[in-house]
């Protein structure tokens, strides 16, 4: 092996390593792709990539998430409600965890009966998460 495909070769361990320790970091992923590219590595790189966009959807749904909770704890329901929906857009593999924080949205704007159709809509889910059917459960005790 010469010393360049050596080195290459130590790189990607390298980066395999760091991606191990911090998965979904994408800048890190992207040069882990396109350092396996170099290495004439292209099937590998592209289970790489079509990861890395998985791994950048559910972050990107959780920072509106996060962002929307944020609106609301604001008194900003209507522009949560409109962040939220990015959310589910965005990742929507975790609609039904986004979906109770746009029932709280619709809630807060006074759209109650939307707000309890979301929460009636998530209990009847089956395999939703414990926290988030205990969420609704208690959201919707409030409306009787």
């Amino acid at each position: 092996m010469s010393t360049d495909k050596a080195a290459a070769e130590a790189r990607l361990r390298e980066l395999k390593a760091q991606l191990e320790r911090d998965p979904f970091n994408i800048n890190l992923r992207m040069m882990f792709a396109a350092r396996l590219e170099e290495a004439g590595k292209l099937g590998e790189s592209l289970r790489v990539l079509e990861d890395t966009v998985d791994k950048a959807r559910r972050n990107l749904g959780v920072a509106y998430f996060q962002t929307a909770d944020k609106l609301l704890k604001l008194k900003r329901p209507d522009e949560a409600l409109r962040t939220y929906d990015a959310a589910i857009e965005a990742d929507p593999s975790n609609a039904s965890f986004y979906l109770s924080g746009k029932a709280a949205a619709l809630k807060a704007i006074g759209l109650h009966d939307k707000a309890k159709a979301i929460y009636q809509q998530l209990i009847s889910q089956p395999g939703l998460a414990k926290t988030t059917r205990r969420i609704a459960i208690d959201e919707l005790r409030k409306f009787q």
